[in-house]
């Protein structure tokens, strides 16, 4: 009887977040009139509003939106999660974000956020929880040695701090559903002050293990222990892959099919998003039964967007065109060795490619290369290896960095009967994440539009949670989203 009580509470409380929404927006207090939804919202202020969104703050904190000092942090990754998807959910004819709308309307959602390079999730989660580039942590996923003439493939290393070692250190609690960079890197199996769980499966399964923590409920440890701990933990990180997995759209995966164009791809994420919004209505319901959602911090973002493709491989051309210019060009994958006579390694492909030269070239052969290939009608971008540097890219991913054109790529075949998705790329798509931050020590209701990126993130949990950044932290924290600032 109990849980069925609990079960029409939750649902109660996910209904009445619904109608809020359909009352009140962005930036507009609960109870004014003529208030528009989150994505109206910003929509016709986008063009009008400053970089600190400072207006809209001031005036929904003096319109009764009281804000107390973070004492919880939530941080949620939904790996994939461009910023795409949430404008397609919530234009004309979508489901909605109603959780997600909620959420910003008690808090600052960020419309020009940027993930780094490689746009791949083993580095790009390492430096949202260090707060640093790839050039400071050591992870770059795939390159090419030089020394040892082999393509090899990185795990998880990591050189750097992270936000839970900061936070174990300071004597706080912790821990961490599936957030894999944080394992035994500041919580771990065996620690239940600062735990690490790894129960699988898709995103409602992982809320439903938060909550069981959060509620101080028994949780299953790998090897079938039963653990609960001791205290609602201070600092908590959720990690999901759902829309990841459906965006490579490889096979049938989280109840999803196989998506054979662009439309039925973007619906498919369209519909998941959905479903992970109210899911996340969940994680809301149990923060406020258990009274500490006024109290609480969430953090939303994510490690990298999504771009698709189709069609003919660009492949081909792209090493037909290197050796018209006098090159020997090849493609290598991990553990690969180049050929004695390949001077220009590729390393890479489905939407970029790094380019290690074998030999020494001149300046103009360097601009050559680029010139030529930007001719191309498949070609989206590049950087040089200067220009990654400045992007805190590893010095391992090569000395010249280019990119497909969505729906163009280099995959080593061709892809003309599905779509597929990837992020390993420059363009927008990959490169622009979802990220929210809302509820206590956050302003509410505010747009903001001034540049931020996924290394800002550790620094400010660490702002809301009262403790030192990490020691290579180089973001800033999100100030202009901050209470009292």
């Amino acid at each position: 009887m109990r849980q069925k009580v609990l079960e029409l509470t939750i649902a109660l409380f996910i209904v009445v977040i619904g109608v809020v929404l359909t009352s009140i927006g962005t930036g507009t207090g609960i109870g004014v009139q003529e208030a528009v939804s989150v994505y109206s919202f910003h929509e016709s202020q986008h063009d009008v509003m400053d970089d600190d969104s400072a207006v809209i703050g001031e005036r929904a904190e003096s319109e009764g939106l009281a804000v107390e000092e973070s004492k919880y942090v939530i941080y949620i990754n939904w790996d994939g999660f461009a910023y795409d998807f949430y404008e397609w959910a919530n234009s004309p004819g979508g489901p909605g974000t109603p959780v997600l709308n909620y959420l910003a309307s008690r808090g600052a959602l960020y419309t020009n956020a940027h993930t780094g390079l490689p746009g791949t999730t083993v580095p790009m989660q390492t430096s949202i929880v260090t707060g640093a580039w790839p050039a400071v942590h050591g992870n770059t996923r795939l390159y090419y040695d030089s020394c040892l003439n082999i393509v090899r493939q990185m795990d998880r290393e990591n050189s750097s701090e992270t936000i839970a070692e900061v936070v174990a250190e300071s004597g706080l609690s912790s821990a961490s559903v599936q957030q894999f960079t944080l394992y035994r890197r500041g919580t771990w199996p065996d620690d239940p002050s600062h735990l690490y769980v790894q129960p699988s499966g898709s995103w409602h399964n992982r809320v439903a293990e938060a909550i069981k923590i959060l509620k101080q409920e028994a949780v299953t440890l790998g090897d079938g222990r039963l653990v609960v701990v001791p205290e609602i933990p201070q600092f908590l990180a959720i990690y999901a892959d759902d829309l990841d997995t459906i965006g490579h759209n490889q096979g049938i995966s989280y109840g999803f099919s196989l998506a054979f164009d662009h439309e039925a791809w973007r619906d498919r994420l369209i519909r998941k998003l959905a479903y992970m919004d109210s899911d996340l209505g969940l994680l809301v319901a149990a923060l406020s039964d258990l009274g500490i959602m006024e109290r609480t911090a969430i953090i939303l973002t994510s490690d990298h967007g999504m771009s698709h493709f189709e069609g003919e491989t660009s492949l081909p051309d792209v090493l037909d065109t290197l050796g018209a210019l006098g090159y020997t060009p090849e493609i290598l994958s991990a553990g690969d060795k180049a050929s004695p006579h390949t001077d220009i390694v590729l390393v890479g492909g489905d939407l970029s490619l790094q380019f290690y030269f074998r030999r020494n070239i001149t300046l103009p052969e360097y601009n050559e290369i680029i010139d030529t290939l930007k001719e191309k009608p498949y070609f989206g971008g590049y950087l040089s290896f200067h220009e990654l540097a400045k992007h805190g890219a590893h010095p391992d991913l090569g000395s010249l960095l280019i990119w497909a054109k969505p729906p163009h790529h280099f995959e080593p075949g061709n892809l003309l009967l599905r779509v597929g998705g990837h992020h390993n790329s420059g363009d927008e798509s990959s490169r622009r994440v979802f990220m929210l931050l809302s509820g206590a020590g956050i302003k509410p209701g505010i747009v903001v539009d001034r540049p931020a990126s996924i290394i800002d993130v550790a620094p400010t949990m660490s702002h809301l949670l009262g403790v030192r950044e990490p020691a290579d932290s180089m973001g800033r924290v999100l100030e202009e989203a901050i209470t009292g600032n």
